[in-house]
């Protein structure tokens, strides 16, 4: 019996397939939603959010007077000394703290904001608040020293754990302060902000708000 080229490939590869498993895509996506579900965003930062990362920001936050000049002299350097960026080439983003009046307040959108003034040695500088519910950014994930991407199965885990952050900030700093009353009042804050040191308003995710003594709520 004479057997030809193409019947003998078709031959091989009926051999190789032999040994496979063909897996629908609909199967493949399925086990991949089930390995992400098996992730729970909001236990990870619910176990750190009291023991790593409030302690983290009221130990090392940086008081704007001595940040800001250190970034317009040398942003790498000042980045290096005070900051943190999620890889090559990302912003530099810091932990940050300060005090000052409540200028203005938006909740009536869902992206929340507190305006604040603060004086600087440079003059006078407003800081936009995100109250939320909605928070827009990573700055909060990305500030912090101890969570890093290598840490997660993926980028979606990673993204989740940055909106669970934003969301329990959130919650924390609506518990403790009432933006609807703050306006007038003098507050404390700290929070993440990624700064560039190009001037301009600045605008962070706080994860603690508190009305300065003598002052309700």
């Amino acid at each position: 019996m004479t057997i030809d080229r193409r019947n003998v490939l078709i031959l091989l590869a009926g051999l190789a397939l032999g040994g496979c498993k063909i897996v629908a895509n609909q199967d493949l996506l399925q086990a991949r939603a089930k390995s992400e579900d098996a992730f729970d965003a909001a236990a990870y930062v619910n176990k750190i959010w009291d023991s790593k990362a409030l302690p983290e920001f009221k130990n090392k936050a940086v008081d704007l007077d001595t940040l800001l000049p250190a970034i317009a002299e040398d942003p790498d350097k000042a980045g290096k000394m005070y900051g943190q960026r999620a890889g090559e080439g990302n912003p530099w983003t810091y932990e940050i703290k300060g005090e000052g009046k409540v200028v203005a307040v938006d909740v009536a959108s869902r992206h929340g904001i507190v305006t604040i003034e603060t004086a600087t040695k440079s003059g006078p500088l407003k800081i936009n608040l995100q109250v939320g519910p909605v928070v827009f950014g990573t700055a909060l994930r990305d500030a912090l020293p101890f969570i890093h991407f290598g840490d997660f199965v993926n980028q979606i885990q990673y993204a989740q754990v940055s909106r669970a952050l934003n969301d329990r900030a959130v919650k924390e700093v609506r518990a403790a302060f009432d933006p609807k009353d703050s306006l007038g009042k003098t507050i404390t804050f700290y929070a993440a902000a990624v700064l560039s040191g190009s001037g301009g308003d600045i605008t962070a995710t706080p994860v603690l708000i508190e009305t300065s003594k003598g002052q309700k709520t």
